[in-house]
């Protein structure tokens, strides 16, 4: 029986939170934005996604200097890589499918 791409999907996100250990190293709001950008990639890694700050603000319901905040928290965690670096533009984020993380 083969597995659904969302239960593939599923499982990838449980073993970077959860066996890598991931969440205890995400603090508050970070949880949200991720998820967020996970839902834009369709929960698969290795992938790109566009989004705006403004569609990161609608969908967590966050202010913008929480949304920057978690967004380099993401990326120094190595979760996720800003691929666009202009100031003004819509950012293209790289969902990272990252290691396990040391005990």
């Amino acid at each position: 029986m083969r597995a659904s791409a969302e239960q593939v999907a599923a499982d990838w996100l449980r073993s970077v939170l959860f066996d890598r250990g991931y969440l205890a190293r995400i603090k508050g709001d970070t949880i949200k934005v991720y998820l967020v950008v996970l839902q834009a990639c369709n929960g698969e890694p290795d992938r790109s996604v566009t989004l705006s700050l403004r569609q990161l603000m609608e969908r967590t319901k966050l202010s913008c200097p929480t949304i920057l905040e978690s967004m380099d928290r993401l990326e120094s965690l190595g979760l996720v890589v800003s691929t666009t670096r202009q100031r003004g533009r819509v950012r293209t984020y790289y969902v990272a499918d990252p290691p396990s993380t040391a005990a």
